[in-house]
């Protein structure tokens, strides 16, 4: 008698799974044996702080349960079709989920499914130099070199603050505010303007959103002072009743001259302040009189400025 009931209950299931063939979400009904899954979970790419769901369709008796993995531990708690992860993290990053799908006839272990967790998206400024040399240079003749800055990342770069160490050291060309896309690039100038003679070091601190805040750019360089040069001249009075003498120079011998005089001098005497470093200058002497009325030129006189 109680084996005809339990036959007869089993024919009583069967005929209830056969009207639920075609249930639409997780599951529907099958001939007896083990869950057939017809859907298996996907492989999911998420940024951290997302969340990601993986589902499975599969074909058995009623009722089904599912208890979902993750790396071959079951997951508390998630014990639907579908399964949604909390926010990630960076360590879920290449974790593998399986569901295993089981009913009155057997279990079924799904495919594996791997979740990758890509970091969030970020600025990244790179520069093309880390330090930069002047070398020597005149004490007030400014010289100025150029750093690229490039935004690397995946996210825009703002640059925040710009500041600048260093006695007789400047920036130009990126300041405060200035936004740089993923990919764009702006030129920073730094200027060396020796007020002294002597060795000169500083920074260049630019501080932005960028992870690898803050980019710092070194900053060398060297004056050097100037070396003052002039030419005396002398010469013997003019026999003649003059009112003074005008001075001329060149760089070439024999001329062509410029006066360097805006008027004669009255002296027998005259100092050159305008040399230069490296030249050789050649001078003459003329005399004026009182009709000004200019002589011709004196014997040349030449002069090697180191």
């Amino acid at each position: 008698m109680r084996i005809t009931q339990k036959i007869q209950l089993r024919a009583a299931r069967a005929g209830i799974f056969a009207l639920l063939l075609g249930v639409s979400g997780g599951f529907a009904c099958a001939q007896n044996g083990p869950p057939s899954i017809t859907s298996q979970p996907a492989s999911r790419t998420v940024t951290v702080g997302q969340t990601a769901t993986f589902s499975v369709k599969a074909i058995g008796e009623i009722p089904m349960s599912f208890q979902w993995r993750m790396n071959g531990s079951a997951i508390s708690g998630a014990r639907s079709y579908t399964y949604t992860t909390p926010a990630t993290t960076s360590a879920y990053n290449g974790a593998k989920y399986t569901v295993v799908v089981t009913d009155f006839s057997g279990s079924t272990t799904s495919a594996t499914a791997v979740l990758t967790v890509n970091p969030p998206p970020a600025a990244v400024l790179s520069s093309s130099s880390t330090s930069l040399s002047f070398g020597s240079m005149d004490v007030s003749s400014p010289g100025t070199k150029s750093i690229t800055l490039k935004n690397t990342g995946n996210a825009s770069a703002t640059i925040s603050n710009v500041t600048v160490a260093g006695a007789g050291f400047s920036a130009s060309g990126v300041s405060s505010g200035l936004i740089l896309a993923s990919g764009q690039s702006a030129t920073l100038d730094a200027t060396f303007d020796p007020g002294a003679g002597g060795a000169a070091s500083g920074s260049i601190t630019i501080k932005s959103n960028a992870k690898n805040s803050p980019t710092v750019i070194s900053l060398s360089g060297t004056g050097v002072a100037q070396t003052s040069y002039s030419v005396s001249l002398n010469w013997a009075p003019s026999s003649s009743s003059v009112v003074g003498y005008n001075v001329y120079s060149g760089t070439s011998s024999g001329g062509p001259y410029t006066k360097l005089t805006s008027s004669p001098v009255d002296a027998t005497s005259y100092t050159d302040k305008s040399v230069q470093s490296g030249q050789t200058y050649y001078f003459v002497v003329t005399a004026v009189n009182s009709e000004k009325q200019e002589s011709a030129y004196s014997k040349q006189a030449s002069a090697v400025i180191p």
